[in-house]
């Protein structure tokens, strides 16, 4: 390919998403494996994290263009909020991490991990726009406390 043709080519959030979702898995796997010397809990942090970060980056970017609409239609799985199910995965590697610092088993970090992870999207999932979906409204007199008590 020439070098004019590589610049007309848009790189995909999903993209995005996915090389920096390797990178946070390989990374926190290596570093769980360095330090506990445990291969399966090294994987698991690396995938906690690389799956949540493959999905908070494409919806961050998402949210931050103004042109995306979210095609509804085509999601067959409405209900599953990506950059909730991100934001809460992200940290539950990291969590797992922390904790076996703390614990002899593996068992108590992960289980804290995914109890506390279910806990985020829940409450994230209601509280998080979805990516083409307006966070506020612009007009300021949608938070005014005068519709309130009608």
């Amino acid at each position: 390919m020439s070098e004019s043709t590589m610049d007309e080519i848009p790189i995909s959030p999903g993209l995005v998403g996915g090389a920096a979702g390797v990178v946070t898995f390989g990374m926190l796997a290596y570093v769980t494996i360095l330090l506990f010397d445990r291969i399966a809990v090294g994987v698991l942090v690396g995938a906690l994290s690389g799956v949540g970060i493959f999905y908070t980056v494409p919806y961050t970017i998402r949210r931050a263009d103004e042109s995306y609409v979210r095609d509804a239609h085509r999601n067959l799985a409405r209900s599953f909020h990506p950059g909730a199910a991100g934001y809460a995965l992200g940290g539950s590697g990291v969590v797992v991490l922390a904790l076996l610092f703390v614990f002899e088993s593996v068992l108590l970090p992960v289980a804290a991990a995914l109890t506390l992870a279910m806990a985020e999207y829940v409450v994230l999932s209601r509280v998080l726009p979805r990516a083409g979906e307006s966070s506020v409204e612009d007009d300021e007199g949608a938070w005014s406390s005068d519709d309130w008590d009608e």
